[in-house]
């Protein structure tokens, strides 16, 4: 795999930076594009980073790293890799907007809080086969989906409640989710 690097001295990969490397090369050639080194290296910074992060993040970690490269070149990059699968947008709901990377990891959904932004990642197959039913009964193949549920969290809506007076309404159930940052 050619990274665009002119010297020998190319860091060594973990096998799932090698095998995203290789996907993402891939789909670049399938569009006609190639994988140059500033792309490998926010492929790189990408899978370094843990849970949600705002772009801006990814930019810093890439400035860190030593890689000299614009923010438009990070901006046009995310969507391809969230189109060859290895991210994808995590929090669109709210101020500011998120992405986590996906490759080798399990899918999951999200619970949003507007109030202090608390993020519960969360898996629920009864999501799941609803979606494919919907996608079937409208003759659609699904590449990929989001769910975000945005609302209040239990500690948002105490608060809430002690500044109004009242009591906080009743959540419903606990999460069985974990929490992400």
């Amino acid at each position: 795999m050619r990274t665009g690097r002119t010297d020998d001295r190319a860091p060594e990969r973990d096998e799932r930076t090698h095998q995203a490397l290789e996907r993402f090369e891939r789909f670049l050639h399938q569009k006609e594009l190639r994988l140059t080194e500033a792309r490998a290296a926010i492929v790189e910074a990408a899978l370094a980073r843990q849970g949600h992060y705002p772009i801006e993040e990814l930019i810093a970690d890439l400035k860190q790293r030593g890689i000299r490269g614009s923010k438009a070149t990070v901006y046009r990059t995310l969507p391809l890799l969230a189109e060859a699968g290895i991210l994808q947008p995590a929090i669109v709901a709210g101020e500011s907007k998120s992405y986590e990377t996906t490759f080798g990891k399990q899918h999951h959904d999200h619970l949003l809080c507007l109030g202090c932004g608390k993020v519960v990642e969360f898996e629920f197959e009864a999501f799941e086969i609803l979606e494919k039913e919907v996608a079937t009964r409208y003759g659609f193949r699904l590449r990929t989906h989001h769910h975000e549920l945005v609302g209040s969290c239990p500690d948002c809506l105490a608060k809430e409640a002690a500044s109004s007076g009242g009591a906080a309404p009743a959540s419903g159930s606990k999460s069985n989710g974990s929490e992400a940052a």
